[in-house]
């Protein structure tokens, strides 16, 4: 993904944010958008940048997905609460993981199965908007709100 793409995802969110409040949530905090991993970025830091409640920034986010400006992914997590493996939803997660483990002082490597570790849903900048303008596809109109899904 280009940073010409970072930027106009980053500006898709900042417009569907926009539209949520009616004061700019992210005044004189671009700098720490701008901060995130645009690859995995967690509702925690979308909660806490914005300073808004976990169901705020779950719906902010979900908004931002039906607009094509990120894209949701469930992730495994390991013992050491690193992510083992990730994938677009839970039907593609592998049926095991390696994982680094502790035993005696030493580090190992291990094999866990998926379904024994627990789950963390993260978002990534999505890359459909590049996509679109190479087959020269407009982005959908912004409907926040609505009771409408947006598929």
């Amino acid at each position: 993904m280009t940073s010409e793409t970072q930027t106009s995802l980053l500006q898709r969110f900042l417009t569907i944010i926009s539209e949520a409040f009616p004061v700019n949530p992210l005044a004189g905090k671009q700098h720490l958008l701008a901060e995130l991993n645009p690859d995995r970025f967690y509702l925690e830091n979308v909660r806490a940048l914005l300073g808004v409640s976990n169901r705020m920034a779950k719906r902010i986010c979900n908004a931002a997905v039906r607009q094509g400006a990120f894209v949701q992914r469930v992730g495994v997590l390991c013992p050491d609460k690193n992510i083992g493996a990730s994938a677009e939803d839970e039907a593609h997660l592998p049926d095991h993981v390696l994982c680094i483990v502790e035993r005696d002082g030493e580090y190992e490597e291990i094999e866990l199965p998926t379904d024994s570790l627990d789950r963390i849903t993260f978002y990534q900048l999505s890359d459909a908007e590049e996509e679109a303008e190479e087959h020269d596809i407009p982005p959908p109109p912004f409907i926040y709100g609505s009771s409408a899904q947006n598929v």
